[in-house]
């Protein structure tokens, strides 16, 4: 069994031993069920990864297990992430990380995942406008982003979906540039996805549709009930093709 499927494997057996010993007393809050939700759209990114890449979890607690940040209040040093590794270049798969714009300093967002070089500079400061200056501010400048994803644990509305398109204006710093990172059917990395618990409506779908046919995004609607996996699901993901870099 390769590594990453050992590790999904022990989350997967941790997470039903829990549910199992608390089932009479533990209550899902709003912000619980969005963390979950969350955290599974993190795996079925993760899964997407292990045909082209070794997937390796990285910065471990001392006891050796993996520690997911869900809130961007937190400090992503304390946190761990998945190195995705091949022999033309690294990245690596963090979930809660502030994006600086390469539209200007004071546009800053903080997406549910985002896929990033390895080589990217995890960057602190503090602002006087950020928690009166006492805490620092983490963030990775947009050009090191290969794709920012979203997660909602809701039903689809069309504000939704046009609100995903200012995300990736925002944080590709690489869109409608001839440069190293492109649009492609057969690209080993998924193109920025906005992940959707509800099913849509039909209508809803068309939009989808034409949004996925303007911009190299994707909308993965119906996660509450269908499948999880991103892989041969019967419907072609946009992807992105890397250049290395020197």
């Amino acid at each position: 069994m390769a590594t990453a499927d050992r590790w999904i494997s022990s989350v997967e057996r941790k997470i039903k031993a829990f549910a199992e010993r608390h089932a009479f007393v533990f209550q899902h809050t709003a912000r619980q069920v969005s963390a979950s939700f969350e955290i599974g759209c993190f795996h079925a990114l993760s899964e997407f990864y292990v045909n082209n890449f070794s997937v390796i979890p990285a910065n471990l607690t001392e006891e050796g297990e993996y520690r997911y940040l869900t809130s961007p209040t937190g400090n992503p040093k304390n946190f761990s992430y998945l190195k995705l590794e091949s022999a033309l270049e690294n990245f690596e798969l963090r979930q809660q990380i502030r994006i600086r714009s390469h539209l200007h300093s004071d546009i800053a967002f903080t997406p549910d995942l985002v896929i990033l070089r390895a080589s990217a500079e995890l960057e602190s400061a503090r602002d006087r406008d950020y928690a009166a200056g006492k805490r620092s501010l983490y963030f990775v400048d947009s050009s090191n982003v290969v794709a920012a994803h979203e997660c909602k644990s809701l039903n689809p509305f069309p504000e939704l979906l046009v609100g995903f398109i200012g995300m990736l204006i925002v944080a590709h710093d690489w869109l409608g540039k001839p440069n190293a990172i492109t649009s492609s059917l057969t690209g080993p990395h998924l193109a920025p996805t906005l992940f959707v618990g509800g099913s849509a409506r039909a209508l809803h779908l068309r939009m989808i549709a034409a949004l996925e046919m303007t911009y190299p995004i994707n909308v993965v609607v119906g996660l509450h009930s269908g499948t999880w996996s991103l892989l041969g699901s019967g419907r072609s993901l946009n992807r992105l093709l890397v250049v290395p870099s020197m």
